[in-house]
């Protein structure tokens, strides 16, 4: 099941008033530049599917981001 339900991203993505999208093949970078979107107050974050094997990446992304950035909707963009 989804942590989050498709109204609840709805919902986010109006009320940010932006959204990130973005995409690297180092995942150190992915989650330096995803800490920093946070803490800036972004909440809602998009991750481009531009790379070789980006579907694994964006998914050890959102294990992690579960883990360390509890609110953050996560998304990919295909």
């Amino acid at each position: 099941m989804a942590r989050f339900t498709r109204i609840d991203v709805i919902i986010r993505m109006r009320d940010a008033g932006i959204n990130s999208i973005f995409y690297h093949k180092d995942p150190e970078v992915c989650r330096n530049v995803i800490r920093a979107c946070h803490k800036g107050g972004v909440k809602i974050f998009e991750f481009t599917n531009r790379g070789d094997y980006a579907h694994e990446l964006f998914s050890d992304l959102n294990k992690w981001a579960e883990k360390e950035i509890p609110g953050l909707m996560m998304g990919v963009v295909l």
